[in-house]
Parts: structure tokens; C-alpha cells; sequence
């Protein structure tokens, strides 16, 4: 897989992944990119934000670098 993150993304998709969820209010156009490529997915949380749970391959990539 060749995808290439900005360190926000890595940063974020770390926290994420170690977290298992991430509780942002509104999303984020680096958050909406990895879901894109698959190492996310969004659902609507249960305070009218926005939760991001890693994949098993964002996890993957997380832990290959």
C-alpha cells in the first residue's frame, strides 16, 4: 500500500489507533482523507460529534512504521 500521510495524519492516526476511537466535534479534512484510503471509519457519536475508529489495516500501517 502506497499512501502517504502528513505528520498531523500520522500523529492523529497513532493516537487514534492506541485510543481506539477519536472524539472530534467536527471533521477534518486529514481525518476524512484517511478514511478514504481505508484506515478509518466515521460514525456519528453519541454527543453529536464525530468518532473515527482505525481499521485493522490503518493498525497495520501504524504499526509497520
Amino acid at each position: 500500500m502506497d499512501i502517504k500521510l502528513s505528520k498531523m495524519q500520522l500523529i492523529d492516526l497513532k493516537n487514534i489507533c492506541k485510543k481506539g476511537w477519536g472524539g472530534y466535534s467536527n471533521p477534518s479534512d486529514d481525518l476524512e482523507e484517511m478514511v478514504k484510503n481505508g484506515l478509518l471509519t466515521k460514525s456519528a457519536g453519541p454527543f453529536g460529534d464525530v468518532v473515527y475508529r482505525p481499521t485493522a489495516e490503518g493498525r497495520k500501517y501504524i504499526n509497520s512504521i
